[in-house]
């Protein structure tokens, strides 16, 4: 009896383990699903916001959104097999890459995009590594600088910086993108509205020249108020209405350009070149 009883005591307690041990099975899996479904509900959830982020970037003034693209091929990008079709670059990108949208940014950007149109013509898209850009001046030479990077974050041209081809591209030399935008090496003293910027399509050497003509900008750029007002702002210091009226006026300007290169005679000049 007492062997009996040792025995079935020994059995009750494994019985008591095992079912412990599925109860505890049980509860881990319960707690690792519920862990899982609130990590991939966090995952989700962050998803969404950084969609929300990269669609819904809000911006006080919506003419940043709104410019059309302008579409370009990238040959590099399509060696890579990251892309086989035309890509569109924003506007609101060349903001943010200058740092903000202005009346400069507006004229770098569409003095590209018509120069573009003039060496691609008939609907052919541009190709990104296929188009040197001369700058009027040196780099640091007014807002030369400026118009530079706009036109290096559309066309790709880059001076020493850009990529090199690496060691397995440079068999293709629409993937080298640097020593394509050339700038002067010393100050030239061109007054703006006589800078021409040279852009040669270098697979058939056709060459554009790009200005424009700041002064027809409106509302006017007026030089007293960028410097005492503007430096109100900048530390801080303009009154509610003052800064209201900065904002009005600088974005008035940036938005002129952009819809107004068309239409205005002599905002900005395309002129043709002779086979470079």
């Amino acid at each position: 009896m007492k062997k009996f009883n040792n025995s079935f005591l020994k059995k009750e307690n494994s019985r008591k383990k095992n079912k412990n041990f599925v109860v505890f099975t049980i509860l881990f899996i319960g707690l690792l699903s519920i862990s899982t479904s609130h990590s991939n509900a966090q995952n989700l959830d962050t998803v969404a916001k950084q969609d929300k982020i990269v669609n819904e970037t809000s911006w006080n003034y919506d003419y940043i959104r709104e410019v059309p693209p302008i579409m370009m091929r990238d040959p590099l990008i399509e060696m890579l097999g990251q892309t086989n079709e035309p890509i569109p670059y924003f506007y609101e990108e060349a903001a943010k890459t200058a740092g903000h949208s202005c009346m400069v940014v507006a004229s770098a950007w569409m003095m590209t995009r018509l120069a573009l149109e003039q060496l691609y013509p008939n609907g052919e898209v541009p190709v990104r590594g296929q188009i040197k850009i001369e700058m009027p001046g040196a780099e640091d030479e007014w807002n030369i600088g400026v118009f530079g990077e706009v036109m290096a974050y559309i066309t790709g041209a880059t001076t020493k910086n850009g990529f090199s081809g690496s060691v397995f591209a440079k068999g293709n030399p629409l993937t080298i993108r640097r020593n394509k935008m050339i700038y002067t090496e010393n100050p030239i003293g061109t007054p703006p509205p006589k800078m021409k910027w040279i852009f040669t399509r270098l697979d058939n050497n056709k060459s554009v020249s790009a200005s424009v003509n700041i002064a027809l900008i409106q509302p006017k750029a007026d030089e007293k108020v960028l410097k005492e007002i503007g430096n109100k702002v900048a530390s801080g210091t303009a009154t509610p209405e003052e800064l209201a009226n900065f904002h009005k006026n600088w974005n008035a300007g940036a938005l002129y350009v952009l819809e107004n290169a068309y239409t205005v005679d002599g905002l900005i000049t395309i002129g043709t070149i002779e086979d470079k």
